[in-house]
């Protein structure tokens, strides 16, 4: 129950990696569904986690 309000009032979620169906990542709170859209680091950034461009 104090896991929901924390998410509820936007103190502390649980953040999960997902994949979008073109592949790219962002992150999603499992307990309420938000999405992370903060960016940058500690945020959506994940191109580091994608490995180098292919060019």
């Amino acid at each position: 129950m104090i896991q929901a309000l924390m998410c509820k009032l936007n103190i502390r979620h649980e953040w999960h990696v997902e994949h979008t169906e073109d592949g790219s990542l962002y992150k999603r709170c499992l307990r309420c569904g938000k999405d992370d859209d903060r960016g940058g680091p500690g945020g959506g950034n994940f191109s580091a986690w994608a490995g180098p461009a292919a060019g």
